[in-house]
């Protein structure tokens, strides 16, 4: 019996030492995170002086360092990702760890980009303004709005339409107002950076244009103005093809027909006459015959304008087919 109870005493003993040091074990932990928690704030407070000085290597350091000592400190992994940001560098796999540990930071990390972005635009850094702009709204798809407003006010318009193309129309406006206030050829500038933004304005500059073409005696004026207007749609051509048949066209001295004449293929001859014959033909090729000159028409040319030397009320055209039409005088 007495040996029963001296080995049940050494049981209690032994299990009060070990309790005892448990206790101590604890003790020294929560020694241990008193002393590093200090050390890990003071170290996150010394990367964000070294930020605020543009010192960004010295503080990537030492994020670096704190990230290796706890790796679990979303903290650290947020402020490297701001280190980085102000660096103009995409930091999305940093949030992203920061977000892991603690989800809240999720809501602020599409306007961190954003405020950075602006920062870097202002000092005309645009293409790293655009790349931190393009995180910011795949971020948060509701920046893209406000964003383009703020590029919009800037006079950023090719980045404003990038994230809000409805501001597009805003921008044709400007410039269409702008070309409106210039004549000739100083209009088209403006006029096609209205286009570049929007369509808003294109049929109403094509008819502008088209308008202006026709105002035009030279050829190479005219085709200058139609080529300027078949950059905001499609123009309708400059010919009109005529059957057998004749035609009469009347036109005041030193202007000529609008379109070409082209003769179809059913056309065998023809004739061009008024009362005096004070008129000119221009062929495509540049050739220019006077109606008052003796001899006939040049033979194989199928394509004309009509220029007029004195008003002319009357001039007839007379297309011959294979086939006698009897087709009747037509006014042009």
């Amino acid at each position: 019996m007495k040996k029963k109870g001296a080995h049940f005493k050494a049981i209690i003993l032994w299990r009060r030492e070990e309790l005892a040091m448990f206790r101590t074990i604890i003790v020294i932990l929560a020694a241990i995170i008193l002393i590093a928690t200090p050390v890990l704030a003071d170290n996150l407070s010394a990367a964000k002086k070294f930020m605020g000085k543009g010192q960004y290597p010295q503080a990537e350091a030492v994020f670096q360092a704190l990230v290796e000592k706890d790796g679990q400190n979303a903290d650290s992994y947020y402020w490297w990702g701001v280190c980085r940001l102000k660096q103009g560098r995409v930091a999305d796999q940093l949030f992203l760890k920061a977000i892991g540990l603690k989800p809240a930071y999720n809501e602020s990390i599409g306007k961190l980009y954003q405020r950075e972005a602006e920062a870097f635009l202002r000092k005309g850094q645009a293409d790293t303004a655009r790349n931190l702009f393009d995180s910011a709204v795949s971020w948060d798809k509701t920046l893209k709005p406000a964003i383009g407003q703020y590029l919009f006010n800037l006079g950023q318009y090719d980045l404003a339409i990038r994230y809000a193309p409805e501001v597009g129309n805003k921008v044709a406006d400007i410039f269409y107002a702008k070309a409106e206030a210039l004549d000739g050829a100083n209009r088209l500038p403006y006029y096609r950076q209205a286009k570049k933004f929007s369509a808003k304005y294109n049929e109403a500059v094509k008819a502008k244009l088209l308008a202006i073409s026709k105002t035009k005696f030279e050829e190479k004026d005219i085709t200058f103005w139609r080529e300027a207007a078949a950059e905001f749609g499609k123009i309708p051509p400059d010919y009109k093809i005529y059957e057998p048949g004749t035609y009469t066209f009347s036109l005041k001295a030193g202007k000529k027909t609008d379109h070409w004449i082209r003769q179809s293929p059913e056309v065998t001859g023809y004739g061009v006459s008024s009362q005096d014959d004070k008129f000119q033909l221009i062929f495509d090729d540049g050739e220019v015959v006077s109606a008052w000159t003796p001899g006939q028409w040049p033979k194989n040319k199928y394509k004309f304008k009509i220029i007029a030397v004195t008003d002319q009320p009357k001039i007839i055209m007379v297309l011959e087919g294979k086939e006698k039409s009897g087709v009747a005088l037509k006014s042009q």
